[in-house]
């Protein structure tokens, strides 16, 4: 992929996410205006056992997302295909048992009448499929053009969430778990529609476990510093604030999301890039160096949005959504994760090469981190804010770690060369 590539990549799902942050932005402010925090609080509360069971993927998402691209630059095509299909009959299986076990929930909740619960529970049997086999299908889309198709399909999701907010001065609770799922199901039909690589979905013992083998470390990490680290993030809330306290959170994640976009889509765009030109060059130093001039531009763009946003807030939530004018803190604080995230492109190089250990130890650094630091601030800041700020600084721990790690493997890739006179 060269630069033009890149940037029409970048550009494709740049520009479809930025409209689609639009809509969910608009949506999410809606939503707190017909909404309390208790109401989207309880709501999130039924969303935690999909966060902290996303490892039944057992990896397949990086596995593919490292395995299409790497057998791509060295023209191995059957390769990927059989990746792809085995990856995809695993979660379409499991998207099903996780689908049935949340109806089971529903029915216990309905023969108790309490129906609250059995919306929470059906909407969540939905949006299973979106977590693995749209985790999966997402994997797959990998060229420019399957990006503009991924960007199109995630509009016409935010459209409908958006549509649906109107819903909510009516239907409160149950209007939420509605919004969640016909979105979700449409996401999934067309996702499915339009894959990248039409292969029909067969489990094989051999091929699930190379991409078992090459995923699943990564996707422990990964699992770690995502879902379970924002799953930990509202438990913590919720345990400390509540239903009001996590609302709040709800709220602030929004923005934070929104201010996620672009970092995530040049970061999206700029894996496979540096997956395939690993599997060309064998160099860690040649793969880091194609992401690092990226990371300092996008850095630089992102802080003076980031205190421009900051300067805002307290002039601009009052009149928009006077119920969340104490969340204020938080969401000022939830701006410069867009600078970590920014900050961290260099660190798919550690993706590329293989090697899953290197990239966790920067996870564990910022877990380490994470706990210390909301424990050390809540005398400070209240335990919300203490959460929030110290889950920032274990993730500018794991980035820092990251780096070092990266700057290790130069150093020895750097001495192996000498001593072989390349």
């Amino acid at each position: 992929m060269g630069h033009g590539e890149l940037f029409g990549s970048v550009a494709a799902l740049s520009g479809g996410s930025i409209s689609t942050s639009l809509l969910g932005a608009l949506g999410g402010l809606l939503v707190a205006r017909f909404l309390g925090p208790e109401e989207t609080g309880l709501f999130r509360v039924f969303t935690l056992p999909i966060m902290y069971l996303t490892f039944l993927q057992l990896g397949t998402f990086d596995g593919i997302g490292r395995q299409i691209p790497f057998y791509a630059g060295t023209d191995r095509q059957d390769k990927a295909e059989a990746a792809a299909s085995v990856a995809g009959a695993w979660n379409a299986g499991v998207s099903g048992l996780a689908s049935f076990v949340f109806l089971v929930f529903a029915f216990m909740a309905l023969f108790r009448n309490d129906f609250i619960a059995l919306a929470g529970w059906t909407s969540q049997a939905v949006l299973c499929w979106n977590v693995y086999y749209g985790g999966y299908l997402n994997a797959t889309y990998r060229a420019t053009h399957q990006f503009v198709a991924m960007a199109r399909i995630q509009f016409l999701q935010a459209a409908m969430g958006f549509g649906l907010v109107f819903i909510l001065p009516f239907t409160g609770i149950y209007g939420l778990c509605i919004r969640a799922a016909l979105p979700a199901m449409a996401g999934i039909w067309l996702y499915h529609r339009f894959r990248p690589l039409k292969v029909p979905l067969r489990l094989g013992r051999a091929a699930l476990e190379e991409v078992v083998g090459m995923g699943l470390p990564y996707s422990f990490w990964n699992a770690l510093y995502t879902t379970v680290w924002m799953a930990t993030e509202s438990v913590l809330i919720f345990w400390l604030g509540g239903a009001g306290g996590l609302g709040l959170f709800a709220v602030a994640s929004v923005l934070r999301e929104g201010m996620l976009i672009v970092p995530q889509a040049v970061n999206q765009a700029m894996t496979p890039r540096v997956v395939a030109a690993y599997a060309r060059d064998g160099s860690v130093r040649l793969a880091y160096a194609g992401s690092l001039p990226f990371a300092i531009g996008l850095a630089v763009v992102m802080v003076p949005l980031v205190l421009l946003g900051s300067s805002l807030l307290p002039h601009l939530v009052p009149l928009a959504i006077p119920r969340y004018v104490d969340g204020i803190p938080i969401m000022k604080v939830c701006l410069w994760f867009s600078v970590i995230k920014a900050g961290s492109l260099p660190l798919n190089t550690l993706f590329a090469t293989g090697r899953s250990w290197p990239y966790g130890r920067g996870v564990l650094a910022g877990l380490v981190v994470f706990p210390v630091s909301a424990c050390l601030l809540g005398p400070y800041l209240g335990g919300t804010l203490a959460v929030v700020t110290g889950s920032l600084l274990g993730r500018l721990a794991r980035t820092l770690a990251a780096y070092a790690e990266i700057a290790r493997m130069m150093r020895q890739e750097a001495r192996d060369a000498a001593s072989t006179g390349k």
